[in-house]
């Protein structure tokens, strides 16, 4: 079941403010010593489409730790919010994030920056109204020009440095639901590299398994699978395979192994073979759930991504490609390979109706 959030109701109800450094050059903490006032009306709602207006709400995730989930410092520490939302508590919880963001804020590279802890209300998760914890940072400043006219009419201007009200660094949103499984966590900047302390080991969270995941990675092993497999064969073979994939996803609602074997590789029992060894091992690797029993639902999302992605060309040394948008194309001996002996030299030879 996909995950929907409305946020045209929500309200900031608290929020705190504390700065850190980056912790290998010993540049320390400034905590403030209250939570800082909630702006007026039109400043409050500035402010909260700022924390806000980078979600997506696509992919979900949830707090985890190797060995017990209540070990996660972050899950602890919103758990005692969630179970006592006061000023006092909000506060004391985030003094302590700080110092946990500052603890893992230990590599050269990494930034410092304002830390902001937000207590929210009235957001709408799937028809229930709940509340959420927000936890940002903001590192990257940009430079504002500033101009003002003096009691004699003359301009002066001048540079400021401020954050950015569109481009919010690194956040996530923490759902008071599923406590129990981690609560349910939607979050910013997961994919760029200078992240991974910010996702893997300050709030130590993992992608929910649902049919986003589920398609996002059923698609990632059929894009590999394409690549290995295939790769002392003709190439046209691995193109066909490509696009016989991504049309199943495309085309179908839910996803069942067996289904999708006996689809893509018909009477072929070598690559059915293959396929399903290599399907056990990769599910091993990535730690996936065995969901072959119940078929999931595709997620459309992820299959127009992952279209993107799978290279469905057939590279040429003679400054040539050709790129194959569809199986049925194959299929139907429309592109044939030969081999020419004069020139000796290997051959493709396309039927069409019309130039488009």
């Amino acid at each position: 079941m996909d995950t929907q959030v409305v946020l045209s109701e929500i309200q900031m109800r608290r929020l705190a403010l504390h700065r850190l450094g980056n912790k290998s050059r010993d540049e320390g903490m400034k905590v403030a010593s209250k939570l800082l006032p909630l702006p007026q009306a039109e400043q409050k709602e500035q402010l909260q489409d700022f924390f806000l207006s980078s979600f997506k709400f696509e992919e979900f995730y949830q707090f985890n730790h190797a060995s017990e989930l209540e070990m996660n410092e972050i899950f602890s520490y919103c758990k005692a919010i969630f179970a006592q939302a006061n000023a006092e508590t909000f506060y004391e919880q985030s003094v302590l994030m700080l110092q946990q963001l500052y603890n893992c804020s230990n590599h050269p590279k990494i930034k410092g920056g304002e830390f902001y802890l937000v207590y929210f209300e009235d957001i709408l998760v799937n028809d229930e109204l709940v509340e959420a914890i927000g936890i940002f940072k903001t590192e990257n400043k940009e430079q504002f020009l500033k101009l003002r006219l003096d009691e004699e009419e003359d301009w002066t201007f001048y540079f400021e440095e401020g954050v950015d009200l569109k481009k919010m660094d690194k956040g996530c949103l923490v759902f008071n639901i599923e406590a129990e499984s981690g609560f349910r966590v939607a979050s910013v900047d997961l994919k760029s590299s200078e992240a991974k302390y910010w996702r893997d080991e300050f709030l130590q969270i993992t992608q929910l398994q649902d049919e986003l995941f589920y398609t996002q990675t059923y698609l990632k092993m059929c894009k590999d699978f394409g690549k290995q497999q295939f790769e002392a064969e003709e190439k046209q073979e691995q193109v066909a395979f490509l696009n016989k994939s991504l049309e199943y996803f495309e085309t179908q609602d839910s996803f069942d192994a067996e289904e999708f074997v006996e689809q893509i590789f018909e009477d072929n029992e070598e690559k059915k073979e293959q396929f399903n060894s290599y399907k056990q091992q990769y599910q091993e690797k990535v730690g996936l759930e065995d969901v072959e029993e119940e078929p999931f639902f595709i997620a459309t999302p992820a299959v127009k991504k992952a279209a993107r992605s799978f290279k469905r060309v057939i590279q040429l040394d003679s400054q040539m490609e050709i790129k194959v948008q569809s199986a049925q194309a194959q299929e139907e001996g429309l592109l044939q390979k030969g081999f020419d002996e004069e020139k000796g030299m290997y051959y493709y030879k396309l039927y069409f109706n019309e130039e488009k």
